[in-house]
């Protein structure tokens, strides 16, 4: 097996980089050929075979033969005698040469152009001059455009720097200027003699429109709520990766800050997009049942795929909020919809761009606050560490620990801990593409490469993604694929948890006299029962924590424009990936250091094998229907698709290792102790009928409805199939006859929604029996054991969506959007706990409601502009406010709330029984608020029991017990909500700036109102045995009567798991969490006003610094990345195009 993977995973390595092999050649190739339009990167030759025929019919069958355009002056071309012409196989310059030899004119060819003019002009034609110069919107010089006189062929072409000059032309003509991938533009001439013209590119299918990732709406005619952020504004606040940039655009879409995994750069983000829509309890069926549902390209995609996408390849991203927007995807859209738009070919030349970044993490160390050597030691004597010879065995034990404790500091020992697993993590990212075509074919192909290198040593994550995307138009029918591989490696690093390093006494020290790494740092009692051993040691060996998946993705869509009422489309999509995961520890791990001593020795070392796949077929089609009669439009889209995804997964997991070297599974002695190789399987089927309609009247009054029938293997057979629906409707106050143009009102529309979705987010089994073959037999038949409780009945959870917004807009100068909604969940999905008797913990069951209620404001003011210098000064804003209400519950829930209460009643652990792993989750669990859900209440609320502070004279906590009454013990049935962790309030600011050239952007998030837990205070300060390193807010505690200190008195515990007295959860350690941090600053500069960038062919090159994270204030102070620091991130991206 071991060997097989290997060869599987060079096998991909081969692969990638024939694929990239074969990207770069064709690269090389288009960019060693001649310059101009991509019907000259492949050029194309001219037959011809014409006798005394007209030149003008001879420049027809050159420009039907080449596809360039010609342009000449009608009245002299008439003049020149018939021409002969034959030749087979030539260049259209060979073919020109041949035409105009021996005649007063010559040519020019630019571009996709050809300009006939004479060698010598004689005489001034009637008229007088014109000459500009054509830019596009950015100011940019545009080089090659074609510019004719209406009505005659006569016209130019503008050279490198975008001007032209055209001599005698009428003072009443009018001048057409065309350009590929640009619109054309129409300009009457009025006697001037300098017409500037600014060209616009040709509007993409985000422009102006919904991409709902079926069917594209007219946004003008849309009463759903959606916002929609195109590739530049999410690389304005950052190009870590999308989620992060989305979570700073839009504060409803919130990534949890977790306050464990930190920065590390495996650990996925846990999303919610406006609240949670489910009970937030795990059991037999888990999953992230509030996690948004994400589309990529018209097809389901997962929160990983999206997590490592390449920021340069998407065009656009549309969250999909309520129901008219989201009902579409019916019964997995209540949590929203999350839709991706990559970036499809365009026509134009060959253009190649590059992307190139350089990423530095540097680790975020503010919050820890812990003692140096001599400051612990101190604490240890003042504490009677020393003193308490009995928790040494003896006195003589005792004074031999202080001893070796106060050499070690004499001689300079003061390890500063955090510093020993961290690094400055330099990765770098890059990004090719290479698109053109013309107006039938057209391509994109693309090459990244990520490498994020975290700031613990080792730790890293890698992706590899090669994407193609053909277009091909027949007429008024578009075929498009695209094929897409990707492969990721993610290590975690070997120096392990951070939190290890963090509890270590200062005064060990890593290596010993002879500057080698000791596996043994000391003893924190002077017997051997406590020994501290070197988490950097364990980091020397030969370990091996890594996971990897490899993905490939083919798309295929057919677009039929059948007439301009009629359009058919068609997709179909197939997914593959597979997954592995291996975790090895030799035998030389210190995790082993027991086993020769319990007999076991030959099951030192452990290896841990993990492979699963995914196989995901995908196929919808639908039919668009549009049509305008007079002030009437109508749109009608019908829509069929089905899904079958099948997964599995295997694990083994292997012991016995005879040394450090041996690192395959297949050198293990025997499978774990009574263990053996598990695995699952899971096939899901979906089939779904969507109908979506929508009516305006004038562009003023609108309508819109939808309705979708699914059907899932997911639920009880009594309930496969569900209907979700949706309602809204709109009125654009800015077209009525009564608001004055004069007003400058480009938007002013309210508009109002409602309707039903659902949630999917659970395992597939869940309504079903399931059965597992054991080793037990009957009968002689082998037997089968039940694994989960069938449910017949389950049936969707429903998410009924209320949503009243307005948008607005003014001048260019203002605009703003504003909307309030209601969100009610219900036959919510939940995990019933059951009684031990039954052989289970849980069962799903349809059972409970949900209530969200906020709102959403967002205002964006560009004060400044001016378009000649690329200059402008924007303003944003943004607030966000959502309040979470559990409306109904049932009385099975009460158990859920008795088993959370015992657990914060757990009595004091025997020590000598526990490993020091399970007395710190015992402390967890009863020294962090446990998750109650009563009726009224939130599901964020924080539970405990309410506190007076510390009374001076005992140093003992003061309680009010549920009367009201004081107390001093602490009791679970005192319980009440004493904060919520939802901020009542979320937002940004930001700025944005220009001026030629140069760029600005600065984003500030904030939060306020809520509760913070300080689950880290409580553990590092009062929750301590005084073995290890602690915060120096053990300063603070109680010590004497008549203290008025913030925490309770600390006593030397007798040994490190001695739990001793320990702090429940108590509104002492609840503390407001405002929050301001700057969340990204970026600084950059484009390149186009200067003229080497022409000279060395680029088309546009810009440098742009970033800065994410830099700063941050808070009203509370608390140890952020307890498992994994937080880190600061800095990059420089370059940008070029060829």
């Amino acid at each position: 097996m071991g060997n097989f993977m290997k060869k599987l995973t060079r096998t991909h390595k081969s692969l990638f980089l024939r694929m990239l092999s074969i990207l770069l050649t064709c690269i090389a190739v288009i960019s060693v050929s001649p310059s101009g339009a991509f019907g000259q990167a492949v050029e194309k030759r001219i037959t011809i075979d014409l006798k005394n025929t007209s030149v003008r019919q001879i420049i027809y069958e050159l420009r039907k033969q080449s596809g360039m355009n010609f342009m000449f002056e009608d009245s002299q071309i008439d003049k020149m005698a018939p021409r002969t012409l034959q030749l087979k196989n030539v260049s259209i310059e060979k073919a020109l040469d041949e035409l105009l030899k021996d005649t007063e004119y010559t040519y020019k060819i630019t571009g996709n152009s050809v300009a006939i003019v004479r060698k010598v002009e004689n005489k001034q034609v009637a008229g007088h001059t014109v000459s500009g110069v054509v830019t596009d919107k950015n100011g940019d010089p545009l080089v090659g455009v074609t510019i004719v006189i209406k009505g005659t062929y006569r016209g130019t072409t503008t050279n490198i720097d975008g001007k032209y000059s055209l001599a005698g032309i009428p003072a009443d003509a009018t001048l057409i200027f065309t350009f590929i991938g640009m619109d054309s533009r129409e300009v009457a001439i009025e006697g001037r003699t300098v017409v500037d013209v600014q060209m616009k590119e040709t509007a993409t299918e985000i422009e102006g429109v919904v991409v709902t990732g079926m069917f594209t709406r007219r946004a003008e005619s849309f009463t759903g709520s959606s916002t929609t952020f195109k590739q530049e504004e999410l690389k304005a606040v950052g190009n870590q990766n999308l989620l992060k940039s989305l979570s700073v655009l839009d504060p409803s879409f919130q990534i949890a800050e977790n306050l464990e995994m930190g920065s590390n750069p495996n650990s996925l983000p846990n999303i919610q997009l406006r609240g949670e829509t489910s009970f937030n309890v795990q059991g037999d069926y888990e999953g992230n049942a509030n996690q948004p549902l994400f589309i990529l390209d018209g097809f389901e995609t997962t929160l990983e795929k999206v997590f490592d996408l390449d920021m340069n390849r998407v065009e656009s991203i549309t969250l999909l909020k309520d129901a008219a927007a989201k009902a579409i995807y019916g019964s997995k859209a209540g949590n929203g919809v999350v839709v991706i738009q990559t970036i499809r070919p365009k026509s134009g030349e060959v253009r190649i761009t590059y992307n190139g970044d350089v990423n530095i993490q540097a680790p975020d160390l503010k919050d820890y606050n812990l003692m140096n050597a001599q400051e612990k030691f101190d604490w240890e004597i003042a504490h009677h560490k020393y003193d308490n010879w009995q928790a040494m065995n003896s006195v003589q034990g005792a004074d031999n620990l202080y001893k070796s404790v106060y050499d070690a500091i004499a001689s300079g020992v003061d390890t500063y801990w955090l510093a020993k697993p961290l690094r400055v993590g330099v990765g770098q990212k890059h990004s090719l593409s290479l698109e053109g075509g013309d107006e039938r074919i057209r391509y994109i192909l693309s090459a990244s490469y990520n490498d994020v290198k975290g700031v613990m040593k080792g730790s890293d994550r890698s992706t590899f993604n090669i994407n193609n995307t053909l277009s091909y138009t027949y007429k008024n029918i578009i075929f498009r694929n695209q094929m897409d591989y990707s492969r990721n490696v993610a290590n975690e690093s070997p120096y392990g948890l951070f939190s290890e390093y963090i509890g270590l006494e200062p005064y060990f020290a890593p290596y010993d006299s002879d500057g080698k790494l000791k596996k043994l740092l000391g003893q924190e009692c002077a017997n051997d029962y406590y020994p501290v051993y070197n988490p950097l040691y364990n980091a020397s060996l030969n370990t091996k924590n890594r996971s990897a998946y490899t993905a490939f993705t083919e798309n295929f869509e057919m677009d039929w424009h059948i007439n301009g009422q009629f359009r058919l489309t068609a997709q179909f999509s197939y997914s593959r990936t597979e997954e592995s995961s291996d975790v090895f520890y030799p035998s030389g791990h210190t995790m082993f250091i027991d086993y020769d001593a319990n007999g076991i020795g030959d099951r030192k070392g452990r290896y841990t094998k993990t492979d699963g796949y995914s196989n995901k077929l995908s196929a919808q089609a639908g039919l668009n229907y549009n049509q305008s009669f007079g002030r009437h439009f109508l749109f009608f889209n019908g829509t069929w698709n089905l899904q079958t995804v099948e997964s599995g997964s295997t694990t083994t997991v292997a012991e016995g290792f005879g040394n450090d070297s041996m690192d395959d599974i297949s050198m293990a002695t025997s499978y774990f102790h009574d263990s053996r190789p598990g695995g699952s399987d899971s096939k899901t089927r979906e089939i779904g009928i969507i109908g979506a309609f929508n009516y305006s009247f004038d562009d003023r009054y609108l309508f819109d409805a939808s309705f979708r029938a699914s059907g899932s293997s997911v639920y009880g057979s009594d309930n496969h199939w569900g209907n979700f629906w949706s309602l809204g409707a709109g009125w654009n106050i800015h077209k009525e006859h009564f608001i004055p143009k004069n007003w400058k009102i480009s938007m002013l529309k309210l508009r109002y929604s409602l309707g039903y979705t659902g949630t999917q987010n659970f395992n597939p089994y869940q309504a079903r029996a399931k059965y597992q073959y054991g080793n037990q037999y009957y009968d002689g038949r082998l037997g089968t054991t039940i694994l989960g409780i069938p449910n017949t009945k389950l049936k969707w959870q429903k998410i009924y969506d209320n949503n009243f917004g307005i948008d607005i807009a003014w001048n260019n100068v203002i605009s703003a959007r504003a909307e309030y909604y209601i969100q009610n969940t219900d036959n919510m999905l939940t995990d019933i706990t059951l009684p031990a008797s039954t052989g289970f913990n849980t069962y799903k069951e349809n059972m409970g409601k949900i209530e969200n209620k906020g709102y959403e404001i967002s205002l964006s003011i560009t004060p400044w502009r001016n378009n000649k210098d690329r200059a402008w000064l924007t303003l944003t804003a943004s607030a966000y406010h959502n309040k979470n209400t559990i409306k109904k519950i049932y009385d099975i829930f009460k158990k859920s709330n008795d088993d959370a209460d015992d657990k914060l009643n757990a009595g004091k652990p025997n020590s000598g029984n526990l490993t020091a792993e399970e007395i710190a989750a015992w402390k967890t669990q009863t020294t962090r608020p446990a998750t109650k859900y009563y009726e009224g209440c939130s599901m964020t609320a924080i539970w405990g029991v309410r506190s007076l502070g510390i009374d001076p004279m005992s140093g003992k906590e003061m309680f009010l017990d549920k009367d009201g009454n004081l107390t001093y013990t602490w009791s679970s049935d005192d319980q009440v909500v004493i904060g919520d962790s939802n901020p009542k309030l979320r937002g940004t600011v930001g700025l944005s700036a220009g001026w030629k050239g140069f760029t600005l952007s600065m984003t500030a998030s904030y939060k306020l109102g809520g509760d913070l837990y300080n689950s880290t205070l409580i553990e590092r300060v009062e929750n301590v045995t005084g073995f290890g390193n602690l915060d120096k807010r053990v300063a603070q505690t109680w010590t004497k009567p008549g203290d008025h200190a913030p925490y309770k008195l600390i006593e030397m515990r007798q040994n490190p798991n001695d739990s001793g007295e320990t702090t429940r959860p108590t509104s002492r350690f609840v503390q407001k969490n405002n929050e301001l941090y700057f969340s990204s600053v970026n600084f950059g500069y484009d390149f186009y006003r200067m003229k080497f960038v022409k000279k060395i062919g680029l088309e546009r090159l810009k440098l742009t610094f970033y800065a994410d994270e830099i700063a941050r204030l808070s009203t509370v102070k608390i140890e952020r990345g307890t498992s994994y620091p937080f880190a600061r991130t800095f990059s420089l991206s370059l940008n070029a195009t060829f």
